[in-house]
């Protein structure tokens, strides 16, 4: 009988990535954009400096403690 042996950075590789946390960003203070859902705020600020350094207010919430929409389409940012 033969055994397999995963290398940690096989079964690192092979996580699911939680997409949970929601972010919005206010190019104006009326127009509040959903951006999308990343892994960790740390990311999505990470995203925000980079795409959106100009925007007066951005914010990021884990989508457990906001109410979303009837039909929110989540749009998953897979940013490292």
């Amino acid at each position: 009988m033969k055994t397999l042996t995963l290398s940690n950075d096989t079964l690192r590789s092979r996580e699911e990535k939680m997409f949970e946390y929601c972010l919005v960003v206010w190019i104006t203070m009326e127009d509040p954009q959903y951006v999308g859902n990343f892994v960790s705020c740390a990311v999505a600020n990470n995203y925000v400096a980079e795409y959106y350094a100009d925007a007066p207010y951005t914010s990021c919430l884990h989508e457990d403690y906001i109410i979303l929409p009837e039909g929110f389409i989540k749009r998953e940012v897979n940013y490292d």
